[in-house]
């Protein structure tokens, strides 16, 4: 996932209707932001807004699944509209992994197709839960109070079945149990559900919490040296792409 911008925010955006994830704890400071900038948050100078709003900001995040409902254009730029929203979703093997990221990509689009090829079925359920979002217009104009201040990332869109996992489950994983690994020939056949089988002996990246296309290049490097040592820079190559996904999905540790 990265955070949204506003050239994200494209006539065909609400037709989609994608799931983004929203950071909670970020969002009181945008909002502050909001009315910083459109003046109604008092004539403190930019330099004393900086400072507050750095105090501010959270060290961690907690996200929510959230859905926009509208845009709304501003003098100051554009106003997002978003409802909070609980996801019904199942990864039982690789076709409905693909089948949901294709529905977190585009709910709308993805139950259109499925009306016609009687696809796997997933959910929204929409809450009472409503907050908005300013996208202020680049440059800033001359005439705002604080034109240097720019909205936090707060709001994520490219949502993937891993960002679920790391961001609204906690981590938690069905298949590997947390460990962000497996070992494919010892899964009972939950390995084979994801193309992820091999011989025993190896840790390959969870296909589910670290990723199908993340499994598939690991479980290349493994096949290619399962007999063998590998090179020690190649080892270190890896160990560091595991490490880089770790801290991209914000895990801890392998």
């Amino acid at each position: 996932m990265h955070p949204l911008t506003s050239a994200d925010i494209q006539p065909t955006f609400l037709a989609k209707k994608p799931i983004l994830l929203l950071n909670t704890r970020i969002l009181p400071v945008c909002t502050l932001i909001h009315y910083i900038i459109a003046g109604a948050a008092g004539n403190l100078p930019t330099e004393i807004w900086l400072k507050i709003i750095e105090y501010a900001k959270p060290e961690d995040a907690k996200y929510k699944a959230v859905q926009p409902t509208s845009i709304v254009p501003s003098k100051r730029g554009t106003i997002l509209q978003c409802r909070l929203v609980n996801l019904d979703l199942t990864f039982y093997d690789r076709a409905e992994v693909k089948a949901a990221e294709q529905w977190l990509e585009s709910p709308h689009t993805y139950e259109q197709q499925r009306e016609s090829d009687d696809g796997i079925a997933f959910g929204a359920e929409e809450t009472d839960k409503t907050f908005a979002i300013l996208f202020p217009s680049t440059p800033v104009s001359s005439g705002d109070p604080a034109p240097a201040l720019s909205v936090p990332d707060c709001l994520f869109t490219a949502v993937t079945v891993p960002d679920v996992i790391s961001r609204l489950h906690q981590g938690r994983c069905e298949v590997c149990d947390g460990r962000r690994g497996i070992c494919p020939g010892c899964t009972g056949g939950v390995a084979q559900r994801y193309h992820a089988e091999m011989g025993c002996g190896e840790l390959l990246a969870c296909p589910l919490c670290m990723g199908l296309d993340f499994m598939g290049e690991d479980k290349e490097f493994l096949q290619e040296y399962y007999w063998d040592e590998p090179p020690s820079d190649e080892k270190a190559a890896r160990d560091a792409r595991l490490r880089a996904r770790w801290d991209e999905l914000g895990y801890s540790g392998w």
